[in-house]
C-alpha cells in the first residue's frame, strides 16, 4: 500500500479505493467536512510530493503552460482550438492526485479545500514562493488562503 513517503502505485491503490463501498461512501461527499480546512502540515506534503514525483511535476507544469497559453491567446473553451491543445491528461492526473491525497489524508477536510494545494504548488513553481516551509511563506498562505489552510494553532 502506497504511502506519503513512497507514492508508488497511488493511481491503482486509489482507483481500488474508488470501487470499495468505503471508497464510494467516502467520495459521495461527507458535508459534515464543508468548513473543514486543510491542515498546512498537509498542503506542504502534498506540493512536496508533487515536485518529488515527475508525473506530477510535469502535469503541474502543463496546467500552468495552460493557464499562460489560454491568456495569451485569449482562448475560449468554445473554440475548437482550446480543445485541441488543453492539456486534458495532466489535469486528471492532477485530480486523481487530490483525491488520493484526500483518501491519505490522516485528518478529513474538505474536499473544495485541496485545490489550494495545487495552487502553492503554482506560486512554487512560478518563483512567488521559494519554499512553503519557511516563516514568509506561511504569512503568505495566511494573507492569500486563510479561508482553505488551517494552522496548527487554530487547531489547538
Amino acid at each position: 500500500m502506497a504511502d506519503f513517503e513512497d507514492i508508488t502505485g497511488w493511481r491503482d491503490e486509489l482507483e481500488a479505493f474508488e470501487k470499495t463501498e468505503e471508497g464510494r461512501a467516502f467520495f459521495a461527499g461527507d458535508k459534515s467536512y464543508r468548513d473543514v480546512k486543510m491542515p498546512y502540515e498537509n498542503v506542504v506534503q502534498m506540493v512536496d510530493l508533487i515536485f518529488a514525483d515527475e508525473e506530477l511535476h510535469e502535469a503541474l507544469k502543463k496546467g500552468i503552460w495552460w493557464i499562460a497559453y489560454t491568456e495569451e491567446h485569449d482562448l475560449e473553451p468554445h473554440q475548437e482550438k482550446f480543445w485541441e491543445l488543453n492539456p486534458i491528461e495532466a489535469h486528471d492526473t492532477l485530480i486523481a492526485f487530490k483525491r488520493w491525497c484526500l483518501m491519505k489524508a490522516p485528518v478529513p477536510f474538505s474536499e473544495s479545500k485541496i485545490i489550494v494545494a495545487i495552487w502553492l504548488a503554482i506560486d512554487v513553481e512560478e518563483g512567488k514562493l521559494t519554499s512553503l516551509r519557511t516563516g514568509q511563506a506561511k504569512d503568505y498562505i495566511k494573507e492569500h488562503y486563510p479561508l482553505y489552510v488551517a494552522f496548527s494553532e487554530e487547531t489547538e
